[in-house]
């Protein structure tokens, strides 16, 4: 190999090795101190894509977890108001049932139809108030399009309020599209023939005027009433529980295809830190290699000058 001055090969190999071995290094550190392997398109341009879409999904699905929570928050909200407006129908249809019986007088039905009044009024305002973020949830003031009255009731209305444009629905999917949205249909509380105080009562007018085959007669059309009323009440909350269960089984389905999707991204983006540690220590022992050899190649320049003296 020729002696020369002007280009000194081995220094200039040196240089380009300790480049390499610099860019390596540089990465390692960049991947162990942010904790991913992906820190920038030019790591891994097809993995940056894919791990977008999948942090895309994660996100989303992550929120449809969210909302469908929020939805069954709802759904128990109206159920336990429901809950109430039952027991009230029910200690009507007992005043009804005790006001048949001919051991009463029609001062004492007049005041057990003064109980039966203010329960009237009371599921009233049950209905008119109770509302989940501001919005009603048992009448028709908030979801016009999903909200059934009492004798509509029936397993083909429930389904078709449930998918009317104006229905409640949850969105319990990370992507748009009819597909993950689940209706629930509502119940106009208002609608109950039971609150209709004009004809359902359990004494009207001067209770001296009132037979007892009349008293007997108001108590058994109120009866009629509230049966029917709470018939429509159980159907409608039957139908609640069941899209509490749904509403369940959606959120465990979303949390584990989150936990698979995590998985995946995780094996694409994240630092495997015994590999890359050990990458760290491998460059940096090439890199106090090459700075050795790339004195050396400058010092052997030196012996040029042994040819003349």
């Amino acid at each position: 190999m020729a002696m020369v001055i002007n280009t000194n090969m081995g220094a200039i190999n040196a240089q380009r090795t300790l480049d390499q071995t610099s860019r390596e290094q540089s990465v390692s550190m960049s991947r162990l101190t942010s904790g991913l392997r992906i820190n920038s398109a030019a790591d891994d341009a097809a993995g940056l894509a894919v791990v977008t879409g999948m942090n895309t999904q994660s996100i989303g699905t992550q929120q449809a977890v969210r909302n469908a929570n929020d939805a069954v928050g709802m759904v128990q909200t109206l159920d336990g108001a429901t809950e109430e407006v039952v027991n009230m129908l029910q200690r009507m249809r007992e005043l009804s049932v005790q006001s048949m019986n001919g051991t009463y007088n029609n001062d004492n039905r007049d005041q057990m139809q003064s109980e039966f009044k203010q329960l009237q009024t009371e599921v009233v305002r049950v209905a008119d108030t109770t509302k989940f973020n501001g919005m009603n949830i048992m009448n028709t003031s908030s979801f016009s399009g999903g909200v059934l009255s009492v004798g509509q009731i029936s397993a083909g209305t429930i389904a078709s309020a449930a998918g009317a444009d104006n229905a409640f629905k949850a969105h319990v999917g990370w992507e748009g599209g009819s597909a993950n949205r689940i209706g629930v249909a509502l119940l106009d509380f208002g609608s109950l023939t039971s609150l209709t105080s004009a004809t359902v009562r359990l004494m009207s007018g001067n209770p001296a005027s009132v037979t007892f085959g009349s008293a007997v007669g108001f108590a058994s059309a109120a009866i009629s009433a509230i049966d029917s009323d709470l018939a429509a009440i159980s159907t409608m909350r039957a139908n609640w529980g069941a899209i509490q269960n749904r509403l369940d089984y959606t959120v465990s389905n979303l949390t584990n295809v989150d936990e698979n999707i995590q998985g995946s991204r995780s094996r694409i983006e994240d630092t495997d830190f015994a590999r890359e540690s050990a990458n760290l220590a491998r460059t940096q022992v090439l890199q106090q290699a090459g700075m050795s050899m790339l004195s050396q190649s400058n010092q052997n320049s030196q012996n040029v000058l042994s040819l003349l003296r």
